[in-house]
């Protein structure tokens, strides 16, 4: 069935990576002679709808825009949709060069347009993505962007590692109505830490992010630990030898968000987010809470206004008995050191180009 959706598919020595048009997903990075996709998760499976429909929707890693998690109940009756528009129109594939096109969506009800510059290392597998939002209407606005890649079988397995450089964390409430965990109105200052990565809290009490928590849909976020200027999360798959990250501007995205889902005891997908905000509720409670551990809890876009936010998406092997990431590093030259979490620590380098620093903070 995916064949027949549009797609832009660009590729070098390394890898070939995937752009769906009917929602602007990245369904597929998938390193050349691995036959794994990491980014094969697919909302209409996980939904139970038809995954032959050639309509709009979420694969893989997908764009929240304007908005991450639910709209409010009276936006919701006017037609707005969960995580917003982003991922549920029909993008355009508008210009750009063979390893490096442009794409374009509108955001009608949200009155954003969204501009993608996806560009493709030279030969290794290693992508660039800007994104430029503008506010087409003649009023400002509160809004989020939410980088959404999920993770689902085979790469995601019980065995699967995640790791990130996210510090104090929450634990979100029930995607309607409470809030998360961490936001006590009756503490000093109505925030206390509830516990730092990579420790979460769910239902079942204290569990280990870096695993499957259990829950059928446990949603973490975490503020990117202070003083570090780029933020990065890793999912690696040890048996597979096979690692997937991103890398990008703690300034531009300052949260991290896992979600893990499990079904009957299996894993069935896992959310490696990175975005504007923490808080998986709609705007009138970021308006309550707008900061959390000292991080925005939304983006303020003024009218006819652009804003500029990058990451960079990699993949690697990785060599047998590999325990994980410890860090991840932008060199001057544009290399990405990937540092095993492990005494004797291995260190995976890999070659971004030489303007990756200046592509991913750019002129915000």
């Amino acid at each position: 069935a995916m064949a027949s959706r549009d797609a832009v598919e660009i590729g070098n020595p390394a890898v070939k990576m995937r752009i769906d048009l009917a929602g602007g997903s990245i369904a597929s990075f998938q390193l050349e002679g691995c036959s794994v996709n990491p980014l094969s998760w697919d909302s209409a499976t996980h939904d139970g709808a038809d995954p032959a429909s050639l309509e709009p929707r979420p694969l893989g890693h997908f764009l929240c825009c304007d908005r991450w998690g639910p709209p409010s109940e009276a936006e919701e009756a006017r037609g707005m949709c969960y995580h917003g528009e982003a991922s549920r129109v029909r993008w355009r594939h508008v210009g750009g060069g063979l390893s490096t096109p442009i794409l374009a969506a509108e955001l009608p009800m949200a009155g954003l347009e969204v501009q993608r510059e996806v560009s493709l290392a030279q030969s290794d597998a290693v992508v660039v993505v800007v994104e430029t939002v503008t506010n087409t209407k003649a009023l400002g606005r509160m809004y989020n962007v939410v980088q959404h890649p999920s993770i689902a079988p085979p790469f995601l397995s019980e065995t699967t590692i995640v790791d990130c450089n996210g510090e104090q964390g929450l634990t979100q409430g029930d995607r309607w109505t409470a809030l998360p965990e961490g936001l006590d109105p009756s503490k000093e200052g109505g925030i206390r830490p509830t516990f730092v990565f990579p420790k979460a809290v769910n239902a079942a009490g204290e569990v280990d992010a870096t695993h499957m928590t259990g829950g059928t849909d446990d949603v973490f976020s975490y503020a990117i630990s202070s003083g570090s200027k780029l933020g990065w999360v890793c999912a690696t798959n040890p048996e597979q030898g096979l690692l997937l990250g991103y890398l990008f501007p703690a300034e531009a995205y300052p949260w991290i968000s896992l979600w893990c889902c499990s079904r009957e005891g299996r894993p069935v997908a896992r959310g490696l987010e990175f975005g504007t905000t923490g808080l998986h509720q709609p705007f009138p409670f970021c308006a309550e809470w707008p900061r959390i551990f000292g991080r925005p809890t939304f983006a303020y876009i003024d009218a006819g206004a652009s804003q500029r936010r990058a990451y960079a998406c990699f993949s690697c092997k990785v060599p047998d008995g590999f325990q994980g990431v410890r860090s991840v590093e932008l060199g001057e030259c544009g290399q990405i050191s990937i540092v095993e979490r492990t005494e004797v620590a291995q260190t995976i380098t890999m070659q971004g180009g030489p303007d990756l620093y200046e592509k991913l903070f750019g002129q915000s």
